[in-house]
């Protein structure tokens, strides 16, 4: 009796510990499938729904089986105005004896600002290191023909009256004319990531280096009289600059639909900039070649400083790929502005200059292709 119940509890002992024994497991759903490669330039081309381990999904644009290098060309069409650049008044006046009443408001003369034409050319390419780009610009732009004048006809009915810091020394002017004249040069080099936030939204943060070189000249010219002698007045104005500085910026795409999206764009910029800045007033009798001009002044000034530049944009753009997508073109026009601090460096040989904004608006027109 006592085998057998020893014999019981060793059966229930090796059943328990057999119960306890894992069993092998049985698959419960289908194998994982493997994840995308981390170093494909773009999720898709138009995002659905997306890989989950994407949170920003490269947005490109890319292309099929290409170098994903791209080209763009721009066509713009702005004004350059620049702060402080009226160089005389005129007057109407009333003479009574030695006494001069003004009986008018006068009005500041300008140089003419109007809209001059010029180009952007800037290379591109989008790296497979979770889809970088990096993109080359230049900007070309000369303003010329932005001469303006003011006469007086009569001396006892108006005066013409010169503005500092640019010289007009006779004792009664008859004319006067400016003359300004810039050409403006820009590189911007960039790195950054185009990226979906959600479905119809784009952002592309981006920094870099901003370099310039621009050389600006303005010439004053009065015709008139000194001491009863007629004469003619010149000052000029020289500035050679050159600044390099370092950009940041970010630029948004806002899709309406896979084409078509509304586009706007923001950057700054901190620029160590150097100055040359030249003046020189001439003065001769008005008869050409009755002698030579008496020089009145001869100066420069260099000045080397710190100054922020902000560009702003606004349009449209239509975008399309083509070819079994191995191409992409895209088309956009839009509303750019530019401000660069204090840039108007003309001075006086006496005291610093009059310090004045330079500002840059106007249409742009670019046309982009990836290949």
């Amino acid at each position: 009796m006592k085998s057998t119940t020893i014999t019981i509890c060793a059966f229930a002992l090796t059943t328990a510990l057999l119960a306890q024994k894992p069993k092998p497991c049985e698959p419960y759903c289908e194998p994982c499938r493997p994840a995308p490669d981390p170093c494909a330039k773009c999720a898709q081309i138009w995002p659905t729904c997306g890989p989950d381990w994407i949170i920003t999904p490269n947005a490109g644009p890319c292309v099929s089986n290409g170098f994903d290098a791209n080209v763009m060309l721009s066509f713009i069409y702005w004004t350059a105005r620049e702060d402080n650049l009226g160089f005389a008044c005129r007057e109407s006046i009333q003479q009574i004896g030695n006494e001069v009443t003004i009986t008018s408001k006068s009005h500041t003369k300008h140089p003419d600002w109007n809209f001059r034409p010029g180009f952007k050319i800037a290379v591109g390419y989008l790296y497979d290191h979770d889809g970088w780009d990096i993109e080359a610009e230049y900007t070309w732009l000369r303003v010329r023909n932005t001469k303006e004048s003011v006469s007086a006809e009569d001396l006892n009915t108006h005066r013409i009256v010169g503005i500092w810091p640019f010289s007009i020394p006779l004792e009664e002017t008859t004319r006067a004319e400016a003359y300004w004249q810039l050409d403006f040069n820009v590189v911007d080099v960039e790195l950054g990531r185009n990226f979906f936030i959600s479905r119809y939204l784009k952002l592309r943060p981006h920094f870099g280096l901003k370099g310039t070189w621009q050389d600006q000249h303005y010439q004053v010219e009065a015709e008139g009289f000194e001491n009863g002698i007629p004469r003619l007045s010149r000052d000029r104005h020289c500035l050679d600059y050159w600044g390099v500085g370092i950009r940041g910026g970010l630029d948004t795409a806002w899709h309406f639909n896979r084409c078509f999206s509304l586009v706007g764009k923001i950057a700054f910029t901190g620029l160590l900039e150097r100055f040359e800045a030249e003046e020189k007033v001439d003065e001769a009798p008005f008869e050409v070649g009755a002698a030579e001009p008496l020089t009145l002044l001869n100066a420069e000034n260099n000045i080397r400083t710190i100054k922020p530049v902000i560009e702003f944009s606004l349009g449209l753009r239509w975008e399309t790929w083509f070819c079994c997508e191995h191409y992409h073109f895209s088309i956009e026009g839009a509303w750019e502005e530019q401000w660069w601090s204090n840039q108007n460096q003309f001075f006086d040989a006496f005291q610093e200059a009059r310090l004045g904004d330079l500002s840059l608006h106007g249409f742009t027109l670019k046309a982009r292709i990836d290949f």
